[in-house]
């Protein structure tokens, strides 16, 4: 019987051994994925063992309604033996659900809190949005008054003066090409990097 591979929600390769089960699973783990938050790997890993067991009951299960296997061999003599291994694994499936909070008073519980939830993490990144702007003003006006004082002196200095100060419209031009537009941009890039993750958190 061959096998098709499939991703679980810890990014672990596992095998099924049939396109509807393979359906089955991919579907599985998006419900689980956006319909729950998992902080670390061993949270993925749980759910990875959820999908198995649930895979491995919807395999049984299709079994036991069509009295055969995928491959139309009867199950008939071990009937018995597989309807007794899908009840066992739908327990311990559902055990294992509860202890990780998946089912739906959970789910429910979650979706109450997730009104305050929002409104707080907005609130939270209109901060961090305020304290970029400022920041970005702040710098902004120091390079402007770095930049009239460059001018300035250009505006006051012959040529020798000007080649000796560093302030030719060429150095002027160079210094906002390679010190002011790199220091401006700087700020953008710690924030907008930060900002990608949190845009998807309160969208």
């Amino acid at each position: 019987m061959s096998t098709i591979n499939v991703v679980g929600a810890s990014g672990a390769v596992f095998e099924v051994i049939d396109e509807a089960e393979r359906q089955y699973w991919n579907k599985a783990r998006t419900k689980y994925l956006e319909q729950f938050r998992f902080d670390n790997i061993s949270d993925l890993q749980d759910i990875d063992k959820v999908l198995v067991g649930e895979t491995l009951a919807f395999r049984w299960g299709s079994w036991l309604v069509r009295e055969a296997d995928y491959d139309g061999r009867s199950i008939e003599e071990m009937a018995d033996k597989v309807k007794k291994q899908k009840n066992e694994l739908d327990r311990e499936t559902r055990i294992l659900k509860e202890n990780m909070g998946l089912n739906r008073a959970h789910r429910q519980d979650s979706e109450q809190q997730s009104t305050a939830d929002y409104l707080q993490n907005l609130l939270r990144r209109g901060k961090e949005f305020g304290v970029h702007r400022d920041s970005q003003i702040t710098k902004a006006i120091d390079l402007l008054h770095e930049l009239f004082t460059q001018v300035g002196l250009w505006e006051r200095s012959d040529e020798e003066e000007q080649a000796h100060l560093k302030v030719s419209a060429e150095e002027i031009l160079r210094w906002c090409v390679e010190v002011a537009k790199p220091e401006f941009e700087e700020i953008d890039a710690a924030f907008r990097k930060n900002q990608k993750l949190w845009i998807k958190e309160v969208s």
